[in-house]
């Protein structure tokens, strides 16, 4: 594992502080010694989950002035909105409706650290200027950048986001000074009518901050459920909506929608609800019925969620009192990250903070029938093997460790479907994303799977045990002529796509 973080001391130099975590192992409503400053908390409890802002179509458009400057408060660098530090609105549109952003850099740092921009993460829109271009648009401090992004009429109703995209400091700006927020396309309750009458939450897990390097050595954790150890708490501070281990109220036996986007740096999630099932509604902001033969929802017992994931999920409360929401445990591999058992929150169904409770039964979630999945892809015009590999230096993807003047590692032809299979030859995980586009995942390690599903960012597991790669076999979508341009693939890790574990692709 290649921990690209930016030297300690080289941000001390540039006026940007770092806070050391102690971990997550406080109360709800006490922030981790040394955490970052806006992270909210009060002294006692409730410390309740709060809703980011909303920015809504108005005639079909949304607009947003973004600013990127330093928080004085923390000497880290944030986005700034109608004057506030640390808020990035969820921006919320139908198909069809257009995102305009005006991005103002006002970052004093010199070279990547001052740079910005914008992607606008998983949405099937134009890689070309002034819609989601990340490899000319790029601000230097005191440049503003103007983005349109039209939102295909054919764009799939669900959760997606944006962050900046600046190489090779993405892990800085995203992972650890948290600079993110949501998009929500409208319309996902045209496949589950019930949606429509449930109360919702938008989510966004940070994981910001540096682990403090002057701290005892990590622990293994006990074994759970049978799975290997996974480490310890690396003393990131995680945060839900920016908040540390917050109360979400909800009705007993009340259902709820949770949208929730990992917007950490390198942190995979296992979300969980104690005592309890999840009903997977769509994965990367699609329907799991969007794919032929996938019924409108899953059951399941946790969500593996991958760095830049989106899971969008029906929760029940409890009968009464509390139970936990957290990541369990996930094995990373030999060389991957430490992604131990961390309560994110408490579902709690005390009456005072509860409200007028909504019950909708499981049995009322069902597909609508009105929206076509649009039947089988057809087949593959040609497969392509993309291996992942690392060394003690760089990262790389077919041997190549990535620099912004590279040629396009691929050339694809709009209006084809291409079979990719991901080889990872190291010890570690790795998180495979593809811009301005879709894939099904159709096997994992050569195993088929029962349902797959529609992604844009998927789990390749370490090579095994017995010296076999880990692979994930992916049917690449490049039909849509909205995409015409060249745009990124990586791995988000966002460490590994800072080392050169990135390429670029040409459609045309």
């Amino acid at each position: 594992m290649i921990r690209r973080l930016i030297p300690l001391a080289a941000i001390t130099a540039l006026g940007v502080a770092v806070s050391a975590c102690s971990g997550n192992q406080s109360a709800p409503g006490v922030l981790p010694q040394g955490a970052p400053a806006f992270l909210q908390s009060s002294p006692s409890p409730p410390n309740i989950l709060p809703e980011p802002p909303v920015v809504a179509s108005v005639n079909h458009v949304a607009t947003v002035s973004l600013e990127a400057r330093v928080n004085i408060a923390t000497e880290l660098p944030a986005f700034f909105w109608n004057g506030e530090a640390n808020v990035a609105p969820t921006i919320r549109v139908h198909p069809g409706d257009t995102i305009v952003i005006d991005l103002l850099d006002s970052l004093p740092q010199p070279g990547a650290l001052g740079e910005m921009n914008l992607h606008f993460h998983g949405l099937t829109v134009s890689p070309k200027k002034p819609a989601d271009d990340v490899i000319t648009m790029l601000a230097m401090p005191g440049d503003t950048l103007h983005y349109v992004v039209p939102i295909p009429k054919t764009q799939q109703p669900g959760l997606y986001w944006y962050h900046p995209h600046v190489f090779p400091v993405t892990d800085k700006q995203v992972g650890q000074d948290g600079m993110s927020g949501a998009i929500v396309i409208d319309g996902l309750e045209r496949h589950i009518p019930a949606l429509a009458n449930m109360k919702s939450h938008v989510i966004i897990v940070r994981a910001t901050g540096l682990a403090d390097i002057n701290a005892q050595p990590n622990h293994p954790l006990p074994h759970l459920n049978g799975a290997p150890p996974c480490g310890a708490d690396p003393g990131y501070t995680i945060s839900l909506n920016n908040v540390v281990k917050p109360i979400i109220p909800i009705g007993a036996g009340e259902s709820e929608f949770f949208r929730v986007i990992n917007a950490t740096g390198h942190k995979t999630l296992r979300l969980a609800v104690d005592n309890s099932s999840l009903q997977l509604v769509a994965i990367d902001g699609v329907a799991l019925d969007a794919y032929p033969g996938t019924g409108p929802t899953e059951t399941v017992p946790d969500i593996v969620l991958p760095v830049a994931g989106r899971a969008e999920f029906v929760v029940t409360g409890p009968p009464g009192g509390s139970v936990k929401f957290r990541t369990k445990c996930f094995d990373a591999g030999p060389g991957g990250d430490e992604d131990p058992n961390i309560v994110l929150g408490t579902l709690q169904t005390k009456h005072a903070l509860m409200g007028n409770a909504r019950r909708v039964a499981f049995a009322d979630l069902r597909a609508s029938g009105t929206l076509p999945n649009g039947g089988p892809l057809p087949p593959p015009v040609t497969k392509r093997i993309v291996t992942l590999s690392e060394d003690d230096k760089r990262m790389y993807i077919n041997g190549k460790s990535f620099h912004m003047s590279d040629p396009p590692m691929f050339d694809v032809k709009i209006g084809t479907v291409e079979k990719w299979v991901i080889t990872n030859v190291t010890d570690e995980i790795h998180d495979f994303h593809m811009h301005q586009t879709h894939f099904v995942v159709k096997e994992i390690n050569g195993k088929r799977l029962q349902h797959p599903y529609w992604s844009d960012s998927v789990v390749v597991p370490n090579e095994g045990k017995n010296g076999l790669p880990g692979t994930a076999t992916l049917l690449m979508d490049f039909r849509d002529p909205v995409i015409k341009g060249t745009f990124m693939f990586h791995c988000h890790i966002l460490d590994h796509e800072d080392s050169g574990m990135m390429a670029k692709i040409r459609a045309s």
